[in-house]
């Protein structure tokens, strides 16, 4: 199913619908808009509402040095509006956006640089992980950064049959964790493909990770918890909590994370609840990527995009007049 959907987003017309057509009110249903002031409103909106915020400037796979330090001129100027407007947000990254395919020495460079103005702020960055093939690049940047003394976090993804010796390596540096299912298509040499087996493998792997967190120390100011449970299946979240209690875990110790406008109920229940929730908020012009594995990853979000469809589809049949269904025999 994720292969078909992400193979129907490439269609001309389709992508044509979410980017210009009445589709455009879907996208932003998932993404908080093309400009940083949006990005901006939409993190003070969450902040208001009881939620922590994450803010992503969507781009990746850049092609040129000149792109990656763009996009880091950009994460710069978003870290100077979240100090004047005190929101206590942080930025999640992806390597690639930093051109890591590129220059493996420029991105540590370009990151380095934005971490140490984080610091001054003070507010967490996270690496994100993209697909399989830069698995490797991210954990060394990650690796690297922490060497150097500067603190990031990463993401680990449960679908990979490689994490739990990532998780591992990741803890016994001391390192923070979001730990998710995985939004990518993968091979079935590298990855389950089964989701029942991704379930359980996320499962076994957030158990791990929440006995982690219940021994880690309290995050600094500005710092990011030991552990991040990216999530939005109900039993997923009854399971971390069931194991929160009995740890006895402390709110600064952990925090679900959830996309931005993805099971709001589920978001406004946690928060009503009074646990830790992070809204993964992403804005700017390449959106379009980010929505195709949006849509891929989770069924209801399809049948969104398939009554946005059927709508536009009756109306275009109304304004421009009866065509097959105009000869009836």
């Amino acid at each position: 199913m994720r292969g078909l959907v992400l193979s129907l987003a490439r269609e001309p017309h389709i992508r044509a619908f979410l980017t210009g057509g009445p589709g455009r009110t879907l996208a932003r249903r998932f993404v908080a808009g093309d400009t940083l002031a949006e990005g901006l409103a939409a993190a003070l909106a969450l902040w208001r509402s009881g939620a922590r915020v994450s803010l992503d400037y969507l781009g990746e796979a850049v092609t040129s040095l000149a792109d990656a330090e763009a996009a880091c001129a950009v994460y710069q100027q978003t870290l100077d509006h979240l100090h004047r407007i005190a929101v206590p947000a942080t930025l999640s990254v992806k390597p690639s956006q930093f051109g890591i395919e590129l220059s493996r020495a420029d991105a540590l460079r370009l990151l380095g640089e934005l971490v140490d103005r984080a610091a001054r702020v003070p507010t967490g960055i996270r690496l994100d992980m993209e697909d399989s093939s830069r698995t490797d690049a991210t954990l060394w940047l990650w690796d690297q950064l922490r060497q150097q003394g500067r603190s990031v976090g990463v993401v680990l993804q449960a679908a990979l049959y490689r994490t739990p010796g990532d998780l591992e390596r990741v803890i016994a540096a001391g390192g923070s964790i979001r730990l998710c299912k995985g939004a990518y298509a993968e091979p079935a040499t590298v990855a389950y493909p089964r989701k029942a087996d991704v379930d359980a493998a996320y499962r076994r792997l957030l158990d791990r990770l929440l006995d982690y967190a219940a021994a880690a120390p309290p995050p600094g100011p500005g710092g990011l918890p030991p552990a991040a449970i990216a999530t939005h299946d109900p039993r997923m979240i009854q399971s971390a909590l069931d194991r929160i209690h009995t740890l006895g875990l402390p709110p600064d110790r952990y925090e679900f994370q959830m996309l931005y406008g993805v099971r709001r109920d589920l978001q406004q229940w946690l928060i009503a609840a009074g646990y830790p929730l992070r809204v993964y908020t992403p804005w700017g012009p390449s959106w379009y990527p980010y929505l195709s594995r949006r849509l891929a990853e989770r069924p209801a979000n399809l049948l969104f995009l398939l009554r946005a469809l059927l709508a536009e589809s009756v109306v275009t049949r109304r304004s421009t007049g009866p065509t097959v269904g105009a000869v009836r025999r």
